[in-house]
C-alpha cells in the first residue's frame, strides 16, 4: 500500500497494486475502486481518474457501490413493515445510496498479497439500518480478475452491493466495441429511470444483444440474465484485438454506454427491488451473508 493523494475534503487515500504474469491492477482505498488494469502488453483497460474529479464527475468510476447500487424510486424502500426514507440525489430518486454510498468511503486494507487484496468497510447505522461489515476481495488468477463481495449485518437492512467499472478494450468509447449479453429480458423504465416492474422480452427490441453487435450510446438499462445458481457467462465485449468476458452469479446486469470513456458493466440484483414484489429480495438479516462473485476474463480476440 502506497500513498496516492489527498481528496478535496482533506482525506488521504492510498493505492494498492497487484500483479501476476498476465494481469496488473491498481486499486484505491477510496471506494475500493479499480483505477488501472492491464492485460499482457495492453494499455490500461479502464479510464484514468483524477483526484479533483473523484468526488464529482468520476465518483462511480471503478468503485464498489452500495449498500444499494442503482436506484430506489422516490428515495424510499419498505423494510419489515416500515418505510426507509432517504435524501434524493437524482431528481426524486436515490442513486447509488447517495452520501452513504460505499464509493465515497475510505476502506481499510484487511489483507494484501502479490496477487490479491481485500478491502474492508465497517459501517454504523446511518440512513440504512444495522452495523454492517463489507469485505471486497480482488484476486488475479491467470487472465482472470476475480471479485468477491461479502456483507453481514446485526440488524435487518438492505444490501445490493456491486462493482461499477468502465471497460475499454480499444482505449475508445462504446462505439468501438461489439457487445454480447446473455439476457433474454430487460427492465423497462419510466421517465425517471425507475423500473416499471415488468420484465420484458428482448426479442425484436434494441436490447437484444444475444448476438454480438455495436451498442448505441443511449443504453442505461438493467438486463435480466439467463437463470443461474452459480457463476456463469453474462457479457462479452471485443475490440482492438482484445476480449473481456464477464461471468457472475448475480441475476442481472446493468449496462451504461453514456460516457465516451468506455462501457459500464455492473452485475447486480434488480434495481428498485424492494418496491417491486416480483423482483428478487435485497433484504439482509442477522446471521445471513450477502455474496456476489464476478469473474472478468481477458483474452486476445
Amino acid at each position: 500500500m502506497t500513498p496516492y493523494g489527498t481528496l478535496p475534503d482533506g482525506r488521504t487515500i492510498h493505492a494498492v497494486s497487484i500483479a501476476n504474469d498476465r494481469l496488473a491492477a491498481t486499486f484505491l482505498t477510496y471506494g475500493a475502486r479499480l483505477v488501472d488494469c492491464r492485460f499482457d502488453d495492453s494499455g490500461s483497460l479502464v479510464p484514468a481518474v483524477t483526484l479533483e474529479n473523484l468526488p464529482g464527475d468520476e465518483a462511480y468510476f471503478g468503485a464498489i457501490l452500495g449498500p444499494v447500487m442503482n436506484r430506489l424510486g422516490r428515495a424510499q424502500a419498505p423494510l419489515d413493515g416500515e418505510v426507509l426514507r432517504f435524501t434524493a440525489n437524482e431528481g426524486a430518486n436515490l442513486l447509488h445510496s447517495g452520501d452513504a454510498g460505499f464509493h465515497a468511503q475510505i476502506w481499510q486494507v484487511a489483507e494484501e498479497t502479490d496477487n490479491s487484496v481485500t478491502f474492508r468497510l465497517d459501517l454504523a447505522p446511518d440512513s440504512f439500518p444495522g452495523n454492517r461489515r463489507v469485505d471486497v476481495t480482488y484476486r488475479l488468477d491467470g487472465a482472470d480478475l476475480v471479485l468477491e463481495i461479502a456483507a453481514t449485518t446485526d440488524a435487518p437492512t438492505l444490501m445490493n452491493a456491486g462493482f461499477h467499472p468502465y471497460w475499454t478494450m480499444t482505449g475508445g468509447g462504446p462505439e468501438t466495441h461489439e457487445v454480447t449479453i446473455a439476457a433474454p429480458g430487460y427492465l423497462p423504465m419510466d421517465a425517471g429511470n425507475i423500473p416499471t416492474g415488468e420484465i420484458a422480452d428482448v426479442t425484436g427490441t434494441p436490447f437484444d444483444f444475444r448476438a454480438a453487435k455495436v451498442p448505441g450510446g443511449d443504453i442505461d438499462h438493467c438486463f435480466v440474465l439467463e437463470p443461474r445458481d452459480r457463476v456463469a457467462f453474462a457479457y462479452r465485449m471485443t475490440g482492438g484485438g482484445l476480449a473481456l468476458d464477464v461471468l457472475t452469479d448475480a441475476p442481472a446486469l446493468h449496462v451504461f454506454t453514456g460516457k465516451p470513456v468506455g462501457i459500464a458493466v455492473e452485475p447486480e440484483i434488480h434495481p428498485d427491488a424492494p418496491n417491486h414484489d416480483g423482483f428478487p429480495s435485497i433484504r439482509l438479516g442477522p446471521g445471513e451473508t450477502f455474496r456476489q462473485t464476478v469473474v472478468h476474463r481477458f483474452s486476445h480476440a
